[in-house]
Order: structure tokens, then sequence, then C-alpha cells
């Protein structure tokens, strides 16, 4: 129950600062701008409380999925790379769009990608946990359809790119990982 009490808490945290970074002057489009931009703005702070407000999330993630019955270490291991690459993420700001790519920019594209990845991975895997578990049919269908779901996400994020319109494939991909989370969140507080 404390790892469902930690991934609410984070997404409340977290979700709360996305929506304050976008109702507030940044002069950012949510259509084409990425969600790391607030992180080079001088609004970085909202971006870094959002960042480690999902890292908590992750790590509630990785220490409740930790406690379910068959081999969950796949899922725990992901859930934990996510939380990792949350945490430190705001301390590598993106690049300014434009402008010479850096190492500190490469750092934050690495982990970004690498967040994204170990979301959707988690949710695939946490599907078939619990669909070889057979004790939470429904989670494990929401679970597989969210992974499918964050796919189509990361793929819409790479075509996007040539229309302009990454801001808006990211936060959707935003949307299916804020419900994985609080389906895990739901799943820890199920009995057996």
């Amino acid at each position: 129950m404390a790892s469902a009490v930690l991934i609410g808490a984070g997404l409340v945290v977290g979700v709360t600062a996305l929506v304050l970074l976008h109702l507030l002057p940044t002069g950012l489009s949510p259509l084409r701008n990425a969600v790391s931009q607030y992180g080079i703005s001088r609004y970085r702070a909202g971006y870094r409380v959002q960042t480690l407000a999902y890292a908590v999330a992750g790590a509630g993630a990785a220490i409740g999925v930790a406690t379910l019955p068959g081999p969950a270490w796949p899922v725990v291991a992901l859930c934990a790379t996510f939380a990792v690459t949350r945490a430190v993420i705001s301390w590598f700001p993106m690049d300014v769009p434009g402008t010479t790519r850096t190492r500190t920019g490469g750092r934050h594209g690495a982990l970004a990608v690498a967040a994204f990845l170990a979301a959707g991975l988690a949710s695939r895997e946490m599907a078939n946990l619990l669909d070889k578990d057979g004790a939470h049919p429904g989670i494990a269908a929401t679970s597989s359809a969210l992974a499918v779901l964050m796919a189509l996400s990361l793929i819409g994020m790479v075509v996007s790119r040539r229309v302009d319109l990454f801001g808006a494939a990211e936060r959707v991909f935003y949307v299916f990982m804020t419900g994985w989370l609080a389906t895990v969140a739901v799943l820890v507080c199920l009995p057996g």
C-alpha cells in the first residue's frame, strides 16, 4: 500500500506541475515544443518538480511490483530504470532547438529515450507477468493496451518531428505513461 501512495503522490505532483507549466506564459506550444523545453526556460524549476515527481512514481511502481508473485524482476528493473532516468534528466538540459548538439543535450536525449522505452516495456512485461498469473485479467489487459498505445505514441514522436507536432505526440505518450503508473497503483492495492 505504501508503494501505491508513492505512485499516487508522484503522479499528483507531476501532473500538477505539467498542468501549471502549460498554463503559465512560457511562450511554448504544447503542439510543437517538447516538454523538456520547459527545462531550458525560466520555468525550469517546474520542469524539475515534474521529473522528480515522476521519478517518485516510478520508484513506487518498482517497489510495488517487487511484491507481486512470479518473476517480476524484469518489470522491477524497468520501473527502476524509469525512476532513475526521470530523477536525473533535469540536470542534463536539452539543447536549445536549432543549436549545435552538446554532450549535455545528448545525455538528455539518451535519458529521455531510456525513460520512455522503460515505461513502455515495463507495461508490456507487466501484462505478460499478469497473464501468467491469471489473478487480474482486467489489469493485464489494461497494461497490454497501454503498452501498445505507448509504442504507437513513441512512433508518433519520431514521425511528428517532420510535421512540427512533436509536442502533441509526446504529451499523448505522457497520458498513457501516467495511466500505466496509475494502473500499477491500483494493482498493488488489490488482494492477491
